[in-house]
């Protein structure tokens, strides 16, 4: 009962994603896109090049399969041995890595000291829209700044939309500079506006007193010292958006669409493709996991066994490879809508991997 070889990957595709600087894998929740791009780090450190990897997802079940008690927002090596290279990696920490950036950007220490201590910026910063997809970003900025490794691999987070990952900083910058950021720098203005009636204001102003006493800070003052702080820092963003915008362009830099071939993720891939290509942002391929490859159901298959369970199997791996045929198709269109080329089939695996052997036969999997 042989593999339908019939739907092919692009290996020499796959061999130039490997030799690039930056890879950025994108695509929807539910598709492997963490355990893909830890499995393209570690195949790329096997080949010898020193390399880090960022995820999203801190689970138990990954740090198992790196191999490491924790993870972290800070590099964490990855115990590989043999002849690989180094490998590092780290999980993405929204609120820390924040707090990194604020001591980086702020003009002076005074000024980050004085936003890391406000109460609305300790409860919003990893809350705060868009922080995710801006911090992912950020950490990968820090560690292009560092020129420490051959190659830097991103576990982008889940996103419905990937302009919003892609354009973070840029919004972010956008939200610095806005007119609300200069309006709640004069919040009290809201209470004392010629065009609303007296009513109006004094029943803003009790809700206002209200908010004090539950929240216990002066919720006024605290807005205005937060829009304050984060108008001083317009610069430091707008330098860093920059410098990001041209690192995803790069030429040494690759995008790779991580789908299954499921329709609503292929819709969601299609979506993906077209934006980026709008964004003008380089796109190696397409990596498919969750895919059947059945083969049609040999003439002498299981004539082995009993009449009886002999049909019983043909049956279920006939239905074995219907699901291949669907998914073949579905691939097959992801890639002419797209107009890019499939870089790997990854097989339906029995269970995502669990230990460091196990996601070395992933990474074998996924680049031959």
């Amino acid at each position: 009962m042989g593999r339908d070889a019939a739907l092919r990957a692009d290996r020499a595709g796959l061999e130039r994603l490997l030799a690039q600087r930056l890879i950025i894998c994108v695509g929807t929740g539910g598709v492997g896109k963490t355990t893909t791009a830890a499995a393209l780090a570690l195949a790329a450190a096997r080949r010898g090049r020193t390399t880090a990897v960022i995820t999203v997802d801190p689970s138990r079940r990954l740090k198992d399969a790196l191999g490491v008690d924790e993870l972290a927002s800070e590099p964490r090596p990855v115990p590989l041995g043999g002849d690989a290279a180094p490998l590092a990696a780290m999980a993405l920490d929204t609120k820390r890595t924040f707090d990194h950036l604020i001591t980086r950007v702020a003009p002076s220490p005074a000024v980050a000291e004085r936003i890391l201590a406000n109460r609305l910026y300790q409860e919003v910063s990893s809350e705060l829209g868009g922080s995710g997809e801006y911090m992912a970003m950020e950490k990968l900025h820090e560690l292009l700044s560092l020129d420490r490794y051959e190659l830097i691999v991103v576990d982008t987070p889940p996103s419905a939309d990937v302009r919003a990952l892609l354009t973070a900083p840029l919004r972010m910058t956008e939200l610095l500079a806005s007119q609300a950021v200069q309006f709640l720098k004069a919040p009290s203005s809201i209470l004392g506006g010629s065009s609303e009636s007296g009513l109006a204001r004094a029943t803003l102003a009790a809700v206002m007193k209200a908010l004090e006493r539950w929240t216990g800070m002066g919720l006024l003052g605290e807005l205005s010292d937060f829009a304050t702080g984060f108008e001083q820092l317009v610069d430091g963003f707008r330098a860093r958006a920059a410098a990001i915008g041209t690192a995803l362009r790069a030429p040494d830099t690759s995008f790779a669409i991580v789908t299954s071939p499921e329709p609503n993720t292929v819709a969601a891939s299609i979506d993906f493709g077209a934006e980026l290509r709008a964004g003008d942002y380089p796109v190696a391929g397409i990596i498919a996991n969750r895919v059947y490859r059945f083969g049609p159901v040999a003439a002498s298959a299981g004539t082995w066994a009993p009449a009886s369970l002999r049909e019983k199997l043909r049956s279920n791996y006939r239905d074995f490879a219907a699901l291949s045929r669907r998914d073949e198709t579905a691939l097959r269109e992801l890639t002419k809508r797209t107009g890019t080329p499939l870089l790997a089939v990854v097989p339906v695996m029995e269970e995502p991997p669990s230990s460091l052997p196990t996601l070395s036969a992933l990474a074998e999997k996924l680049v031959g």
